[in-house]
């Protein structure tokens, strides 16, 4: 990394932002993913991008070079075995003091430094901040993990030196009205506050171009119905929700499949091994039977254009970017309410214009299978509300126009110091 001339004034596309983020590839996160597609947007516009993050053991290489971003992983089980209790508690703190050390070592100084999610680490980039005289700018990402509300009332025994560092950052990101409104709830200052929604590449989430050519390869029959969930299946999710209603729309459509996309397995988390065990034999044998565990994909866009209509029951979100996804792909969207968000996802249509959404109450498994199984009955409805949903995810969600936001905001952000 190179030095950073603190005297000239930064334009917006010549900016070296470090992205600090606990949980990155190799192992999965929603966050994770959102933050490497706006890292490469970042670096199409000239940014400079260097992601921070956590590793064990050999799980990764230290340092990796991809589509010009620099990943440097910081290896974090140095106190026993890599999966054990001890190294799992300690995890989050020598990973802020390895980001705390790694930058202050590397003799280079960021122009902007982006924590994602409230983990020690915004102990150490508050701290680099204040010693490098750059901003720290926090991102809240889920509700009910770090907003203002929970960091500050949280059981961590640190929890009010974590709170008051939380409050003295640059700048936030809210990546949703909902965490918006949090964050003003708080009492925080509103200057401080952007909201920016998290971004989809409408580019590589598109309609099928010929979605039959596409279902043979996927081995599915041109009259077979195709549900699909894309998100971790854990409760906070939803999951068992999603099963219930499975359980109606399988003697609805015995010939329906539901496709499940996303991290199922939890190795080093029994209690979410467990609840989807259990979740997945509850169900009848049948229903079980039409029921496809595909785990993590790198192709997910294709299993979304694929398939006839999505499903999300999730419970809590910071945003619920599966969502934008599928609508990209045209994909009609049947999803749990949440507030100040899915109102925002999924904005009222124009008079005479397609909905581009079907929200239904939370935790009502009936409503979610009667709403999924009506898109199968009313194809023409399915496919308007596809097509809105498509224009809606473009002109409001494309990753390029979500990066352009936060050039914005990082600019004023370092604009405000060098005038400080």
């Amino acid at each position: 990394m190179e030095e950073s001339q603190s005297a000239k004034p930064r334009g917006r596309s010549d900016l070296h932002v470090v992205m600090v983020i606990q949980r990155f590839r190799p192992y999965f996160s929603g966050q994770g993913v959102q933050l490497e597609e706006l890292a490469r947007a970042l670096v199409r516009r000239g940014a400079r991008v260097t992601v921070i993050a956590a590793v064990r053991g050999e799980d990764a290489p230290n340092v990796e070079h991809r589509d010009g971003v620099s990943v440097h992983r910081l290896r974090c089980d140095l106190f026993g075995r890599a999966n054990s209790a001890w190294s799992r508690r300690l995890w989050s703190p020598t990973f802020a003091l390895r980001t705390f050390f790694h930058l202050l070592g590397s003799g280079a100084r960021p122009d902007l430094i982006h924590v994602h999610g409230a983990n020690d680490a915004l102990h150490a980039a508050w701290a680099l901040g204040r010693l490098f005289g750059v901003p720290a700018l926090f991102e809240m990402t889920l509700m009910g993990v770090d907003d203002p509300e929970t960091v500050r009332t949280s059981r961590n025994r640190l929890a009010s030196l974590r709170y008051a560092v939380y409050r003295r950052f640059t700048g936030y990101v809210a990546m949703s009205p909902a965490l918006a409104e949090a964050y003003r709830a708080a009492g925080l200052p509103e200057a401080k506050l952007r909201m920016i929604p998290q971004g989809v590449d409408v580019e590589r989430y598109h309609p099928a171009r010929d979605r039959r050519a596409l279902r043979r390869e996927l081995g599915v029959a041109d009259e077979r119905a195709v549900f699909v969930f894309l998100g971790s299946l854990i409760q906070r999710k939803g999951v068992d929700v999603l099963l219930s209603a499975w359980e109606r729309i399988h003697r609805e459509n015995p010939a329906a499949e539901l496709w499940l996309v996303g991290r199922d397995r939890f190795e080093d988390e029994p209690a979410a091994e467990q609840f989807l065990q259990r979740r997945l034999e509850s169900i009848p044998a049948a229903a079980l039977a039409s029921v496809r565990r595909l785990g993590v994909r790198d192709d997910p866009e294709r299993l979304l254009q694929a398939a006839d209509v999505f499903l999300f029951p999730s419970r809590r979100e910071g945003f619920g970017t599966a969502i934008i996804e599928a609508m990209a792909c045209a994909l009609p969207c049947v999803v749990a309410a949440l507030p100040g968000i899915t109102d925002y996802i999924f904005a009222a249509p124009e008079a005479g214009g397609a909905e581009s959404g079907v929200v239904v109450p939370q935790e009502d498994a009936e409503a979610f299978a009667v709403a999924g199984l009506a898109m199968l009955a009313d194809p023409a409805r399915a496919s308007a509300m596809g097509v809105a949903a498509r224009e809606r995810a473009r002109s409001r969600f494309s990753m390029e126009r979500i990066a352009e936001e936060y050039l914005a905001w990082y600019g004023a952000l370092v604009g405000s110091r060098d005038r400080s």
